[in-house]
């Protein structure tokens, strides 16, 4: 039986203040990860489309898919990635604002 992929789910909750533009400067950067970062796949960036009304306030979020646990065990510490998440992480440390990251075997 084949590894199954691994999806990582990134759920973002900026303050309400944030300008779009500036969600996009800080999430847009992860769309070039799979060119500097083998295993990486696939990255979707993108705000909350859904009609149900069930987001806690999670208006943004990020979809990476890896070939493998281990690919996604690489990424969390490679320099590209630590490279464009550090402004996210400190722009979500100022305020009330969160982040949920889950992660999924899919195939």
């Amino acid at each position: 039986m084949a590894p199954k992929m691994i999806t990582h789910v990134v759920l973002l909750r900026f303050p309400a203040i944030t300008p779009q533009a500036r969600i996009r400067e800080l999430t847009e950067p992860f769309l070039r990860l799979p060119e500097r970062i083998p295993g990486l796949v696939a990255v979707s960036v993108g705000p909350n489309t859904s009609p149900e009304g069930l987001d806690a306030g999670y208006r943004h979020g990020l979809i990476m898919r890896f070939v493998t646990a281990a690919d996604r065990d690489v990424y969390l510490t490679h320099p590209a990635h630590v490279a464009v998440a550090a402004p996210l992480v400190a722009a979500l440390e100022r305020g009330t604002d969160d982040v949920v990251v889950f992660d999924m075997e899919t195939d």
